[in-house]
């Protein structure tokens, strides 16, 4: 079990990265690409700036996710972090899909983003 947690949270980790790196890199790309992380219009200089930051913030995300992973000595609260913020993720996505209506992309993006949330919780204990 504890082997395929961390095959789990590698992948995760690895696509954090990516996604964080996507957008750092390419914020057009990010947001605005079929295969946009993030569904959203950049309209000036400071909507590249808040994107490349957002994607900051997710490729060290993944980044400390593999690190923990890497070096799993004492880093068990690292994971509940994570975890918690992978929740918020999955919440938020869920008040949006009560709100505004189901719709079948953000019903998988919040899936995969309370799977993700489980695997990291898992991870810690």
């Amino acid at each position: 079990m504890r082997f395929i947690l961390n095959i789990l949270c590698y992948l995760i980790g690895i696509l954090w990265l990516a996604a964080g790196l996507s957008g750092v890199i390419d914020p057009t790309f990010f947001t605005e690409s079929k295969y946009a992380t993030i569904h959203v219009q950049i309209t000036g200089n400071l909507g590249i700036s808040d994107i490349r930051a957002l994607g900051g913030f997710f490729a060290f995300l993944g980044l400390g996710i593999l690190y923990a992973t890497q070096n799993p000595s004492g880093k068990n609260d690292w994971f509940i972090a994570f975890s918690l913020l992978m929740f918020g993720l999955a919440l938020g996505r869920t008040v949006s899909l009560y709100l505004e209506g189901p719709e079948e992309t953000q019903t998988i993006f919040a899936g995969v983003e309370f799977f993700m949330a489980i695997i990291l919780y898992l991870k810690s204990k």
